[in-house]
């Protein structure tokens, strides 16, 4: 929970327009708030509100490319009845994970065997390393099967290919001007349409296969549950395409969820009934990610891919994301107390002892925390003698270009506007580290507005928030729902769980749970600093098979 200042508050009020709205799209009034806050310039073209409260799936993703190469794949992969022994070399994040496990089971239609390969994140890094090509050459690779990254890879690639290995490359990641780039991958970003270059890599395979003709679509229906947890995990923007991948993903894994995702979801007291996008981003991706932070990404493989003993595999990924959390929070508060410290920076940290693996989570943490860009930093094992850092930045910020501006000093580098990671040799962090501290202590950030519509808690019922389900999943380009409540001063603090951490608050006979919201809330306790009003959203919560509406409170409006 966070403070807003009341200048950043911009408030929405239901009226006769949205009245007007709802019975022109024949929806209720609070789904036609929604409408008007998050699509104000769109609510009078009826198509796009139309196909946006209803999108027809089939009709969504009809006629979109993936650029030329797709075609070119599709004929590779026509063209023989066997790929031989089959090597998928994949990532350790959530998108790399889903995208080796659907590679997987595509290829296992033509293949005499398939395997994987996933790297190390605190030994080889992201990327495709030649020398771990080489070595599944060694072991009679026939196939090599590359996804989330690859595309930049030119010259390893070409070398394969004259040696005979049948090569398939899908990726998601941009390409600079002026880099070269291997002409074969299927990749958006060299000359796909603008909805498809805003795909992850997982959906960009499905979408080739399903857009190819490779396997049935009802097969490929079956896998669209990976789309959906790796495009939520990449925080892809939710346009209209990607909107009904994910849609499509989740009402699978409502109805027919693979055994490991239903294991995880049991195990973590979800209902595979009732899951919805803020508990896969908040519960599930991150027990997914885990293995690949702190150890190897290969048990969430094993779990997506339902192999045998998928309950012990699922339990060990529960320990392990428990693990990730005290590693964690052990790093953020040394982080606090070392800020400005003797070392002079304050957005540019560097610890030789802490591991690299869940540096990329805490630099998101602490970003979100202190409304500034930071870096982590930390030696990559076994030599030491590479720095692997990752940056950081608020919205309106590009990660990706604040990299660029000093490129001619790193060994490599990518990502996305807000989260991009770099490595750099030991000589020349000293250098890196001064640069970056001086780029980020120049940046000013602008306090973003928050967005709320004027509506208590007692107004907002089960029933009417299923049916505000119709404009979700909510993410990226398409934001949660707020709302608003003028304080009254008759609201009370109550405590929420063990200790002081957590507090609710009640507000027009309905209790708002305030999570992390104990420190924030005992400064406006009515005898230093006068709260205005509540920000805060609903959601629909299991209790012993019975569903509820909860409601969550996000910010405390605050004078300025």
């Amino acid at each position: 929970m966070e403070k807003c200042k009341s200048s950043h508050l911009q408030i929405f009020r239901l009226g006769d327009s949205t009245r007007e709205l709802a019975q022109k799209y024949s929806c209720s009034s609070l789904v036609a708030a929604i409408l008007q806050m998050n699509h104000r310039d769109a609510t009078h073209d009826s198509a796009r509100i139309r196909s946006w409260l209803n999108p027809k799936f089939e009709k969504v993703i009809e006629g979109l490319s993936l650029g030329k190469a797709s075609r070119f794949a599709a004929d590779k992969w026509r063209k023989l009845n066997s790929f031989g022994k089959v090597f998928v070399y994949g990532d350790y994040d959530v998108d790399g994970i889903s995208s080796t496990v659907l590679a997987m089971e595509i290829f296992e239609e033509k293949a005499k065997e398939v395997q994987y390969f996933i790297p190390r994140r605190d030994v080889q890094g992201y990327g495709l390393h030649e020398y771990v090509v080489r070595r599944l050459v060694e072991m009679g690779c026939d196939t090599l099967v590359i996804v989330d990254c690859g595309t930049k890879d030119k010259e390893i690639l070409d070398s394969l290919e004259k040696e005979g290995i049948n090569v398939f490359v899908f990726d998601h990641h941009s390409v600079r001007e002026d880099e070269a780039y291997w002409e074969s991958a299927v990749n958006p970003h060299i000359n796909g349409d603008k909805e498809t270059r805003m795909l992850c890599a997982t959906a960009v395979l499905w979408f080739w296969a399903w857009n190819e003709n490779i396997l049935p679509k009802h097969w490929l229906q079956l896998r669209i549950d990976l789309v959906a947890l790796a495009t939520i995990s990449d925080c892809m923007p939710l346009n209209l395409l990607n909107r009904a991948l994910v849609q499509q993903g989740m009402n699978h894994m409502r109805s027919q969820p693979r055994h490991g995702l239903a294991c995880l979801f049991d195990k973590l007291g979800l209902s595979r009934f009732t899951i919805s996008e803020e508990q896969l981003s908040m519960k599930v991706i991150p027990c997914l990610n885990a293995p690949g932070r702190v150890d190897c990404a290969d048990l969430s493989v094993k779990v997506l891919r339902d192999e045998y003993n998928t309950s012990k595999y699922v339990d060990e990924l529960i320990n392990l994301n428990k693990k990730r959390q005290l590693i964690s929070d052990s790093i953020a508060c040394s982080i606090v107390g070392s800020i400005a410290g003797d070392s002079g920076f304050s957005y540019v940290l560097y610890d030789a002892d802490w591991p690299v693996g869940v540096l990329s989570s805490v630099a998101s943490r602490m970003c979100n925390v202190r409304k500034k860009p930071i870096v982590l930093a930390a030696p990559i094992s076994p030599t030491r003698k590479q720095i692997r850092g990752t940056l950081r930045v608020p919205e309106g910020i590009d990660a990706v270009d604040i990299l660029k501006s000093i490129s001619h000093n790193l060994l490599g580098w990518g990502g996305h506007p807000y989260a991009a990671g770099f490595s750099v040799s030991l000589e020349k962090w000293d250098e890196v580290q001064n640069q970056l501290e001086v780029i980020l202590s120049s940046i000013v950030v602008s306090e973003k507005s928050v967005q709320a519509i004027e509506l208590r808690p007692s107004e907002i019922g089960i029933n009417d928030w299923r049916m505000v389900g119709r404009l979700g999943p909510f993410g990226n380009s398409n934001p949660y729902p707020h709302f608003y409540h003028r304080a009254t001063g008759n609201e009370r603090n109550l405590p929420l769980g063990k200790g002081k951490q957590h507090v609710q608050v009640e507000v027009d006979g309905v209790r708002l749970l305030a999570f992390n919201g104990y420190e924030v809330l005992d400064i406006y306790d009515g005898r230093n600093k006068k709260s205005l009003g509540w920000i805060y959203h609903p959601r629909i919560d299991c209790w012993q098979g019975e569903e509820r509406i909860q409601f969550i409170l996000d910010y405390i409006v605050a004078e300025d």
